[in-house]
């Protein structure tokens, strides 16, 4: 290990700015300031705590108008979520510091990030909580308290260089600026931010590179080598062989045998299309996870079997998509990584998502040295998956599911 990475701190935790780092910037500050009178260089927070208890009232009631129709509009950052099931997987806590109010907080938390199976920010805090606003430090302190860590073990993410990197470096934390061009509004300063990435979903990638990632999937896990599975029950050899009718006959289209996978697995896995039709048709389960948790179109992705993968990807239950095996790969991780790109395509014109991340934080298009398969993921990124809908094709028994 080199010096530098052994003085890597370990992360313990990602404190989050809200408006314009995780959610969609959707309020007009101008209007705002505009309506309530307060010169645009000046912080309103600070600039009400000067006024009349009448004024301040009135100027209050313009800024929850405001933020009420912000709340009836939140949406989520492209890549929050994503960014969310990584920590999740990597067992790493998250926290909001804003300025917002708990109300949108709440509403936050509840309408869009617990909805996807995320954990609740904790602690979340707003500008109802008892800490001076940023970039006073007193709130970051506070969650390093709560989590029993140094500063110097958390990073700070934001969009705003005067408040997000300045409150982060002002308790010692790594800190993130989000470049949106927010900066160039204060300035054009960075403020010395540690880390710098145009979109949210490089952050990943580049905590990695800056931190030891702690938890079974994180910087030292091992590496481990896994046997080769081979079937051990009749239905599974068969189905391996390309013939469904044993597991048919069985009636228990989804038993697994010693290593944990289904006929269907096996059938994906051999290539033999017309029995992944069959077992699907039948009733088998697609979403089905087997050996280390690879579903059957993590295995048709990995060895570029695009008939297969239209079969598995047309039936009318798939949900697994995007699932990766116990490992953060998923297919579309699996497929870049082989260089298959007509897989890589089939699974874009399928609506495969391009930001889903592996435990080191790289979307499938970090995963290749495949130039033109890199090309065509950002491509989708870009433009939607209705760019490779010819890859949807036909054949391979789709038609009949």
């Amino acid at each position: 290990m080199s010096t530098a990475a052994a003085r890597r701190r370990v992360l313990r935790g990602v404190v989050f700015d809200m408006d314009g780092t995780l959610t969609v910037p959707n309020l007009d500050f101008r209007e705002m300031y505009r309506r309530c009178g307060v010169e645009g260089k000046s912080d309103i927070l600070a600039e009400m705590q000067a006024m009349t208890p009448a004024r301040k009232e009135e100027v209050g009631a313009i800024i929850e108008e405001m933020e009420e129709e912000g709340r009836r509009t939140l949406e989520l950052m492209p890549g929050a979520v994503h960014i969310g099931e990584w920590l999740k997987a990597q067992r790493i806590p998250a926290a909001i510091v804003t300025r917002n109010t708990k109300r949108t907080v709440d509403h936050l938390q509840t309408a869009l990030w617990q909805t996807q199976g995320l954990p609740s920010f904790e602690p979340a805090i707003s500008r109802d909580d008892p800490y001076p606003p940023k970039p006073a430090p007193g709130a970051l302190q506070a969650i390093a308290s709560a989590w029993g860590c140094a500063p110097e073990d958390l990073a700070m993410v934001g969009d705003s260089p005067a408040n997000d990197i300045v409150f982060g470096k002002a308790a010692g934390a790594t800190t993130a600026l989000l470049d949106t061009g927010r900066r160039f509004a204060e300035g054009g300063l960075d403020e010395g931010a540690d880390i710098t990435v145009a979109n949210l979903i490089d952050l990943p990638r580049q905590l990695w590179h800056t931190f030891d990632i702690p938890g079974p999937l994180g910087t030292h896990a091992p590496l481990l080598k896994f046997d080769t599975p081979s079937p051990s029950t009749p239905a599974h050899e068969a189905a391996a062989a390309g013939d469904a009718s044993v597991a048919l006959k069985g009636g228990d289209l989804d038993a697994r045998d010693a290593f944990g996978q289904t006929p269907l697995h096996w059938a994906a896995n051999g290539g033999h299309t017309a029995a992944v039709v069959e077992l699907i048709s039948a009733g088998a389960d697609v979403n089905a996870k087997g050996y280390i948790g690879a579903t059957a179109v993590c295995r048709a992705a990995r060895n570029g079997d695009v008939e297969v993968l239209r079969a598995l990807l047309a039936a009318p239950k798939i949900s697994c998509i995007d699932t990766p095996n116990d490992k953060m790969q998923s297919p579309l991780h699996f497929a870049a990584f082989k260089k298959n790109r007509a897989a890589v395509r089939c699974l874009l014109a399928y609506g495969a998502s391009t930001m889903v991340l592996d435990r080191k934080g790289r979307t499938p298009a970090e995963d290749t040295s495949d130039e033109d398969i890199r090309a065509d993921i950002l491509r989708a990124r870009a433009e939607g998956a209705e760019v490779f809908a010819e890859a949807r094709g036909g054949g391979g028994g789709c038609a009949v599911l």
